[in-house]
């Protein structure tokens, strides 16, 4: 139960989403307290902590302010970061966007895995709900419940018979993330695409980083990784956005066709609902074939 960092540098080269642009990141280990921390490397700005509130713009991707500078497309590494248990890293992005790879997770698994993990002197702190919060905008909405464990309901709903309505629901563990939801892909219709395109966005996008719909129709030649892949990586999504809170959850978030807008106005909600939750740390000792744990709260921050 005690907060955790990379063993080793990893290293990660790809392209931007956005940019179309060859970018290297590099992911450090760091002290216990860091967080995740962001700075751009061809810019030699200071490091960034994360937080809901460094957020710049969901439009497309989570894009934080970095200095005077910003990275976007953060929710992917993040999510992984989470999901396989990594509480504190200085990341170097050399680039104005994190490098999609294949569109998932999945390419940071085993890169985490090979660095190891190690552990560190200090405790995890948690965010421990004992109220409900809930957002709604827009005819989509966002809510957590009190859970022992950290929970994710997600439905979906769109028109496409490709898509139509799926749900999903984890007990989010290192396990479950990187077997059901680490290899989930981001994804988008066609029109959309030759839209961005046109804009003079999504550069770096094809049906190598992206599933790609046209209608009724998947245009990857390999077709989906999972039937409801698209609910996956929703799921994914959410994750790597409500991880800016800088704590691990005890909670049961439920959703319904929430994005990257909304996932961040409820992180900030989450954050600002102090008389919801309290901030604990785990700690216990382990007996013959017993672990025992003890919440302590530690106070509202």
């Amino acid at each position: 139960m005690k907060q955790t960092t990379l063993k080793k540098s990893i290293t990660i080269d790809g392209i931007g989403l956005h940019t179309g642009q060859k970018i290297s990141m590099t992911l450090h280990p760091a002290f216990a307290d860091s967080g995740i921390c962001f700075r751009r490397s061809d810019a030699a700005s200071e490091y960034t902590r994360v937080s809901p509130y460094t957020v710049t713009s969901t439009m497309l991707a989570t894009t934080i302010k970095c200095g005077e500078h910003s990275i976007s497309t953060i929710e992917h590494i993040m999510s992984a970061l989470y999901g396989m248990g990594v509480d504190n890293a200085m990341i170097e992005v050399s680039g104005p966007e994190v490098p999609i790879l294949d569109g998932s997770a999945k390419p940071y698994i085993p890169l985490i895995k090979n660095a190891g993990i190690t552990r560190l002197g200090k405790p995890r702190k948690y965010m421990k709900f004992n109220k409900k919060i809930r957002l709604e905008k827009d005819g989509k909405w966002i809510e957590i419940i009190p859970s022992r464990f950290f929970k994710v309901t997600f439905d979906i709903d769109f028109e496409s018979e490709s898509i139509g309505q799926q749900r999903a629901f984890y007990q989010i563990d290192e396990n479950t993330f990187a077997d059901e939801i680490a290899s989930a892909r981001t994804f988008g219709f066609k029109r959309e695409v030759e839209s961005l395109w046109q804009m003079g966005l999504a550069k770096g996008g094809s049906l190598e980083n992206a599933v790609v719909i046209d209608g009724d129709d998947i245009l990857n030649p390999e077709g989906l990784r999972y039937k409801d892949e698209f609910v996956r990586h929703k799921v994914l999504d959410l994750i790597g956005d409500i991880s800016l809170t800088g704590y691990r959850i005890f909670g049961h978030i439920r959703a319904y066709k929430s994005g990257h807008q909304i996932n961040n106005l409820f992180a900030r909600l989450m954050t600002e609902s102090k008389d919801s939750y309290s901030i604990v740390e785990m700690s216990g000792e382990k007996v013959p074939g017993v672990t025992q744990f003890e919440l302590k709260p530690q106070g509202l921050v």
